[in-house]
C-alpha cells in the first residue's frame, strides 16, 4: 500500500473477501496481452493524487464491477517492468466508460474500458511508486489457480463417465470401447495431478504464502483438459453435439457450454506460450528467452505504425 496509508485496504477486505463487491482485473491492453509489462495505460502525479488515461481489454465484469485493480504505466523513462503501478480503482470513478464485448456464446462478460482524466488518490495505490509489476505478478499467480480450478477436474470426468455409459456406438456402449476408455483414463489421471497441484496451492495459500510457479503447470495443463474433454464428449454425441438447448442435450449441454467458453481459459491468466516458459525457466531450470528490451527505457523501444 502506499506510504502515505494503508487503512483502505485493510477497510476494504471485509466486503471483498465475502462476496459483498464485484472486482474486476484491469490489466490486458489491444497491445499488452501476453507480454502485460508492455503496458501503455499512463498514469501521472499530479499532487497526490494519479491521472490515469488509456484503454483496457477483455475486463471480466468490468460491466457490474464496484472495484477494479488497475496496472498503468507511471514512469516510461524507465524499463517496462520497474515503471509500472499498481492501483485500487472506484469503477464509478468519473472518466471511465466501458463498452461490453458480444462473444459467440451470446454473452457479454468481457468489456472494454476507457479512461479520460481518471484520476485516483495516491493512498490508493499498492506497493512503492513504480514497483506495479511486483503485486501484478502475484495476482496472475493467483488467477492461474482460479483458471485452472474452473477446466472441470474431477467433476468433468464424472460426466464425461455418465455420457459414455448412456451413449451408443456401432459396436455397444461407448464406456466399453477402447479408445474411449483409454481418453477417459488419461483425462483422469491428469485431474487428479491437476487436484493435488490445487491443495498444495491452498496449503500455500493457509500459510500465507503467495501461490508458486506450479500454478503455472496447473494452468498449462487443466486449460488444455478443458478444451479436449467437452469436444470428445460433443463427438460422442455425434449431431446432438451441437445442441445447446439444455432441455434437450445430456446433461443440460454442459459439454456444449464448456466448449464454448474453453478457449478463454486458454488465454486468461497467461497464454500456453508464455506458461511454457515459466515452467522451462523457473521450474525446470532452463536458460531465459533472450530479452533485448529488458533495460531499455520503455518510451525508447520501438513501436509498430
Amino acid at each position: 500500500m502506499a506510504a502515505s496509508s494503508a487503512t483502505p485496504t485493510c477497510r476494504r477486505n471485509k466486503p471483498a473477501l465475502y462476496g459483498e463487491e464485484i472486482w474486476c482485473q484491469l490489466f490486458s491492453e489491444p497491445a499488452a496481452g501476453s507480454d502485460l509489462a508492455g503496458a501503455r495505460t499512463r498514469a501521472e502525479k499530479d499532487g497526490d493524487t494519479w491521472v490515469v488515461n488509456g484503454s483496457k481489454i477483455w475486463t471480466t465484469l468490468g460491466h457490474v464491477a464496484d472495484w477494479g485493480i488497475l496496472v498503468a504505466r507511471t514512469d516510461p523513462n524507465k524499463p517496462k517492468h520497474k515503471g509500472l503501478g499498481f492501483f485500487l480503482l472506484d469503477m464509478k470513478t468519473p472518466g471511465i466508460t466501458v463498452k461490453p464485448i458480444k462473444q459467440i456464446s451470446g454473452s457479454s462478460g468481457f468489456n472494454e474500458i476507457f479512461f479520460e482524466n481518471v484520476r485516483i488518490p495516491d493512498a490508493m495505490r499498492v506497493g512503492p511508486e513504480g514497483g506495479g509489476w511486483r503485486a501484478a505478478l502475484e495476482v496472475l499467480m493467483n488467477e492461474r489457480v482460479i483458471v485452472g480450478q474452473m477446466s472441470g477436474g474431477s467433476e468433468g470426468i464424472e460426466d464425461m463417465l455418465r455420457l459414455a455409459r448412456v451413449t451408443e456406438m456401432e459396436d455397444g456402449p461407448a464406456i466399453a470401447n477402447a479408445a474411449v476408455r483409454e481418453k477417459i483414463a488419461d483425462w483422469y489421471v491428469q485431474a487428479q495431478g491437476l487436484k493435488y497441484i490445487n491443495y498444495r496451492t491452498l496449503t500455500a495459500i493457509s500459510r500465507g504464502v503467495t501461490p508458486g510457479v506450479e500454478n503455472a503447470i496447473g494452468k498449462a495443463v487443466g486449460a488444455v483438459y478443458g478444451q479436449e474433454l467437452p469436444a470428445f464428449a460433443m463427438e460422442l454425441m455425434d449431431l446432438g453435439g451441437i445442441i445447446r438447448d439444455p432441455n434437450v442435450s445430456p446433461q443440460q449441454a454442459g459439454f456444449q457450454e464448456s466448449w464454448i467458453m474453453s478457449p478463454a481459459l486458454r488465454i486468461g491468466g497467461g497464454t500456453d506460450e508464455i506458461l511454457k516458459n515459466i515452467i522451462a525457466e523457473q521450474v525446470m531450470g532452463l536458460p531465459g528467452d533472450i530479452r533485448v528490451d529488458k533495460d531499455v527505457a520503455f518510451n525508447a523501444l520501438p513501436v509498430g505504425r
